[in-house]
């Protein structure tokens, strides 16, 4: 029985070649916007950044002010709060008009008078990094080859514009902002996230700035392109040396503060700061973690790094005064010993990283150089290594230099205007202990190498034991088909069991052929009889 659209209960469908689809797809062409310009997009991408970091940092402070974290606040108290919390997140330096009460920071620190306060929090810089880096791959997603730069501006000189705007927010008595340096820090940190968020969805600098750099190494000599690969292996030496020292440097100061975990816990006991006052100085801790990691790192490299002005901590001496009551300097080094400069093995063994690296990177044409001239090779090897391990330190120093400055805090106020390492000494000393490391790394991985290769050559070449041949009455198996009072037991011979069993007839199919002839003796065939008759073309 046939059924209709008309029967009850069948839904009627819509007609295929027109009716409302047709008509619904007119209706989307006519009502579709046309697809923005790039430079639109870059200053809506600025906005949404300025907005998501904005709230980052307003609903906390919205959320202390409405637990009575600080007193009596109201709404421009809490807009000017969040926006010096942004300007300093920016890294924005700022002068502080305070003067508190002796003891205010801890017992024993005067505040005479204020100054210059410098705090970049990296872990909270972070973020406007990252979401620019997002902004700038989305961009470079929606972009033509050569285009790219139209969005690439008006995204960095929107955010920046906005950043300025928010500085003249944060103004106060006690805060004196400076609109142009919270602009050229915003537009320094736009430009890092934004670049890189370009470049890792361009993967080619054609597509990014519009100029074909490969291209155009392409087109130098066969010297110029091998010292070109020479240097661009050092310089990735030099990062990947700068990233296995930071990494080292997060382990030893987990290790660092888990030993010291007591009094940390001990500290906040002490203040007793309340609930919202524990949340805000945890915050704090995790913003200045990456500070803290550089400031290990210029500690393991032997410089150390200061808390206060004319103060000390490295592995051969400290010399400490008065310092705030932060929960986190719970876990400082203590006095030094013999054992401390052991942490100078961190920067070694970062740079024997960086030197296995370029091992398998396999770039060292200077090696190739020096052989070509040099026919002993002990010397020729020496002179390589060494110029090797001195360029990937200078790199690495390099590398780490801007870090380093950037993780200096000044708080502004007495001696506390010196707070962290000395970004030159400090980079100077890794380097130094990367180029060292390095050369060992350089020399010991190809040894390492060839001992592997070695032990796998010896375990091929070893003789395969022969397998022992097994017994009839091993092998043979009980008959899976038969009863359980009829599978033979191992005492049964297997001439009986055969016996037993008879064997099938001879068929057709199993009495053997005589053999066709060979191809080669018989005569061979026209192409129409293998094929068959093939049409005129």
């Amino acid at each position: 029985m046939t059924t209709t659209d008309d029967d009850a209960g069948t839904p009627a469908r819509p007609d295929p070649r027109g009716g409302g689809s047709s008509r619904l797809e007119r209706v989307r062409r006519l009502t579709r916007l046309p697809a923005p310009p790039l430079w639109l997009l870059g200053i809506i991408e600025a906005v949404q950044v300025a907005l998501i970091t904005v709230l980052a940092v307003l609903l906390p402070v919205m959320a202390m002010a409405l637990a009575d974290g600080f007193g009596a606040v109201d709404a421009g108290f809490v807009a000017t709060l969040s926006a010096q919390v942004w300007s300093v997140m920016h890294g924005a330096p700022v002068i502080l008009h305070v003067i508190l009460d002796p003891g205010a920071l801890g017992q024993g620190v005067t505040l005479p008078d204020g100054g210059w306060f410098q705090m970049l929090p990296m872990g909270l810089a972070l973020i406007p990094v990252l979401m620019m880096w997002r902004s700038g791959a989305r961009l470079a997603r929606g972009a033509y080859s050569g285009q790219l730069w139209q969005g690439l501006i008006t995204l960095v000189l929107s955010y920046a514009a906005l950043a300025g705007a928010i500085g003249l927010v944060a103004r106060s008595e006690a805060f004196e902002v400076h609109g142009v340096l919270t602009l050229l820090c915003a537009l320094l940190l736009a430009v890092i996230g934004a670049l890189g968020g370009a470049y890792s969805e361009a993967r080619s600098w054609q597509r990014l700035i519009g100029v074909d750099i490969e291209g155009r190494v392409q087109r130098w000599s066969q010297s110029m392109r091998w010292a070109g690969a020479y240097t661009w292996a050092v310089c990735r030496a030099g990062v990947v040396a700068a990233v296995a020292g930071v990494g080292l440097s997060a382990v030893l100061l987990g290790v660092q503060i888990s030993v010291h975990w007591m009094d940390i816990a001990n500290m906040f006991q002490q203040l007793d700061p309340g609930l919202w006052g524990v949340i805000g100085l945890t915050l704090l801790h995790l913003a200045l973690l990456p500070n803290l990691i550089l400031w290990t790192l210029a500690y393991s490299t032997g410089a150390g790094f200061a808390m206060g002005a004319g103060t000390v901590i490295s592995p051969v001496a400290v010399d400490v005064g008065p310092m705030p009551a932060a929960p986190i300097l719970g876990a400082l080094p203590g006095a030094p010993g013999p054992w401390m400069m052991l942490v100078v093995a961190l920067p070694i063994l970062a740079g024997a990283v960086a030197g296995w690296w370029l091992v398998r990177e396999g770039e060292n044409h200077l090696d190739d150089w020096f052989s070509l001239r040099i026919s002993w090779r002990p010397v020729s090897l020496a002179l390589s290594t060494l110029l090797l391990g001195l360029f990937t330190g200078v790199a690495a120093a390099a590398v780490m230099l801007v870090p380093l400055a950037l993780s200096h805090v000044s708080l502004g106020v007495g001696r506390m205007t010196d707070l962290g390492p000395h970004a030159l000494l400090a980079a100077a000393l890794f380097g130094a202990w990367v180029a060292v490391g390095t050369m060992f790394g350089y020399l010991v991985t190809p040894a390492a190498h060839e001992v592997r290769r070695e032990r796998r050559a010896r375990k091929v070449s070893a003789p395969a034991q022969p397998e022992p041949v097994p017994k009839p009455e091993e092998t043979a198996g009980p008959d899976v088909t038969a009863g359980p009072e009829e599978i033979p037991g191992p005492e049964e011979d297997s001439e009986t069991l055969s016996a037993e069993r008879p064997l099938p007839e001879p068929t057709e199919a199993s009495v053997p052929r005589p053999r066709a002839k060979s191809a080669r003796t018989a005569a061979p065939a026209s192409i129409d009889e293998v094929f068959g008759s093939t049409p005129d073309r």
